[in-house]
């Protein structure tokens, strides 16, 4: 299954290059491996050359990783969603061009669409700003997010979740087609 989850990340790295909601190594993905760790991308490494094997293991407590690659900086970030969202099983978080739009007017985004709504509910909140990487980012991140699927980071970008990287993918594609 280990396999299987490294190569959904680089499929879905590649998708989010694809559909311009990431630019080269700006913004993240995770799975939940099991209930103990989780599989991110590294640090530092153009979406357009992962390989599977370039995915990072990160044990959800600790946050300590395995092998030589730098595991996101978002990594807190990701783990914190596992460990308070159980019915989460991937995260993607991106720089995308209209939600940055939200992030950058540190505005919520008000949800009118009811077909939109089943996913994200009335409104996306905005989490207050924090610098990236850090667990005041992860507090505000989560209370933002709270039991919904996404949320806008002031200053930063999106974050989407869902119980797969397809869901999460497919939530991250919804809310920037409808912020556009």
């Amino acid at each position: 299954m280990e396999h299987e989850y490294r190569e959904n990340l680089v499929v879905y790295g590649k998708k989010l290059l694809e559909t311009g909601l990431v630019q080269g190594t700006y913004g993240n993905l995770s799975v939940r491996q099991d209930e103990s760790s989780m599989l991110v991308t590294p640090s530092g490494l153009d979406y357009a050359g992962l390989q599977p094997k370039d995915m990072v293991k990160v044990n959800l407590e600790t946050l300590v990783w395995e092998g030589s690659l730098r595991p996101t900086s978002e990594k807190g970030l990701h783990g914190e969603i596992y460990r308070v969202r159980r019915d989460v099983g991937a995260v993607i978080h991106t720089h995308s061009k209209y939600c940055a739009i939200f992030a950058a007017a540190r505005k919520d985004v008000p949800i009118e669409d009811v077909k939109v709504q089943e996913i994200f509910g009335k409104t996306v909140k905005l989490a207050a700003y924090a610098l990236p990487g850090t667990e005041e980012l992860w507090t505000h991140t989560l209370e933002a997010l709270g039991e919904n699927n996404g949320c806008i980071m002031a200053n930063h970008g999106m974050l989407c979740v869902g119980k797969t990287l397809k869901d999460a993918f497919a939530n991250c594609c919804m809310l920037e087609e409808y912020c556009g």
